[in-house]
């Protein structure tokens, strides 16, 4: 804030010319404004003037300055009567007319010239640089490799100096590599117009530094690399790259990348392989994850027990064409499996055993191994029960009569018995052979006085209850 104590007889008197001029409304004296313009350097008058104009009146000290731009400081001296100090002594040049004002602010750096953009002023090198580190060092950022991750049109709009990039055909790059010589690649800057090049290669080269820059920063191998599909490419931000230049087809992407070269026969063949590569190779550290997970040192004991490994490991050996035990020995463990440490067991062993009557349970004692394990041989070996006659079309079992010839049990197992038919006995059926036992049942139902007289028996029950019924109705 300027002071009174501070200024001398000649300024105080050109302020109270003022405070006159603002009251009355009256003009400055005749010739006031042309004999300050006659006066070298810093102009005490106008600076005392102008000062009480923004500070005084208009409440506006220096650091504030920066947030007006030229067309309102302008409207506030001219509503504040000093158009004519702004036409002649500084000839509406508003940026000297606050040098005059404040030259020791200027001397510090604390108010800059190109704060407020003026025509022209952007053809000083000095001010480009000076801009543009004042505003990198005001957004916090203190490592360059950092600036292309911001969004600079923003921050050029806030800092009132979005028109430096006129000089520079309206390009980022170029305004920062101006600053920053060398530093920066056209593609460091994520804007769509940069992939607009007169010359495709240009085009791929940007692409092929992008992708280089990202996967460097994500830290990914080549395998990572070869496995990226369009989605990988979305999440790394590269999308737009992908669509603009190798038409969303990231196989295209990954060949110039890897090779240099669109759709060439041999190294897309060679890319294959890498792909294919890369593939067995996360499979197998999934496996191997897996496998450490459930194993005890390196054995892996019932593994039945997590379904969800034993299901994935299957997989994987059934794609590979091989076992379970074979995949686990390539990956160094051992498969302790309960069916491979099983007594073997000679099929003709059950056959004989079941053959002179034992039971399942039986067999499986005497063999050391377990009834489900000997049923499961007999219809792997057998097709069945070894009981069970051969060939099966020959014989009928008893609930097959019963249904067939309506006799009882008792009387058919009679018949087998007087006439010393053939009779296989199983665990869950009794086989009699069609050709002896079916003739014996039709003579005995032709020629048994006890079988007639039950059927005669049935025959007359079922005449009156259909009487009696006919009765009632007509009742």
């Amino acid at each position: 804030m300027i002071s009174l104590f501070d200024m001398e007889t000649e300024q105080l008197k050109a302020l109270a010319q003022y405070r006159d001029v603002l009251e009355s409304g009256s003009s400055f004296k005749k010739n006031f404004w042309k004999h300050e313009k006659e006066k070298n350097g810093i102009r005490l008058n106008c600076q005392v003037i102008t000062r009480y104009c923004l500070e005084y009146i208009e409440a506006i000290t220096y650091d504030m300055l920066p947030k007006y731009n030229l067309k309102q400081l302008k409207e506030i001296f001219v509503n504040n009567r000093l158009s004519g100090m702004l036409q002649t002594v500084f000839e509406n040049d508003i940026v000297n007319v606050l040098i005059n004002a404040y030259p020791k602010q200027f001397d510090k750096r604390e108010l800059r010239e190109w704060m407020w953009s003026k025509h022209g002023i952007w053809d000083n090198d000095d001010y480009v640089i000076e801009a543009v580190q004042y505003m990198v060092l005001n957004e916090g950022i203190r490592r360059v490799e950092l600036i292309p991750k911001y969004d600079w049109k923003k921050r050029l709009l806030k800092y009132g100096i979005y028109n430096i990039l006129s000089r520079f055909d309206w390009s980022i790059y170029n305004l920062f590599d101006f600053v920053y010589p060398g530093r920066f690649h056209p593609s460091d800057f994520r804007y769509r117009a940069k992939w607009k090049t007169p010359s495709i290669h240009q085009s791929y080269e940007n692409a092929y530094h992008l992708m280089e820059k990202i996967f460097t920063e994500n830290q990914l191998t080549d395998d990572d690399i070869v496995l990226l599909n369009s989605t990988g490419f979305r999440k790394l931000g590269l999308i737009s790259m992908l669509h603009s230049i190798f038409d969303g087809k990231s196989e295209k992407a990954k060949e110039y990348y890897f090779y240099k070269t669109i759709s060439n026969v041999e190294n897309k063949k060679k890319l294959q392989l890498l792909i294919q590569k890369a593939k067995t190779k996360k499979e197998n550290e999934a496996i191997k994850k897996r496998l450490s997970a459930v194993s005890t040192g390196k054995y892996l004991y019932n593994l039945h027990s997590n379904s969800g490994t034993y299901s994935y490991l299957k997989r994987c050996a059934e794609k590979r064409n091989i076992k379970i035990g074979d995949l686990v020995e390539q990956f160094g463990y051992v498969y302790k499996s309960s069916r491979a440490e099983h007594k073997k067991i000679n099929p003709k062993q059950v056959w004989d055993l079941r053959i002179n009557g034992h039971t399942y349970v039986e067999i499986a004692k005497k063999l050391g191994s377990n009834p489900t394990s000997i049923s499961n041989m007999c219809k792997q070996h057998f097709g069945g029960d070894p009981l069970i006659p051969r060939p099966i079309d020959d014989y009928i079992t008893i609930q097959e009569l019963m249904d067939s010839y309506h006799m009882d049990h008792k009387t058919i197992m009679k018949l087998v018995t007087q006439n010393g038919f053939e009779n296989h006995f199983t665990i869950r059926n009794r086989y009699l052979k069609k050709s002896e036992i079916i003739p014996s049942i039709l003579e005995y139902k032709k020629n048994n006085l006890q079988h007639k007289a039950l059927l005669n028996r049935y025959g007359q029950n079922q005449l009156l209850q259909q009487s009696c019924a006919s009765d009632l109705l007509i009742g």
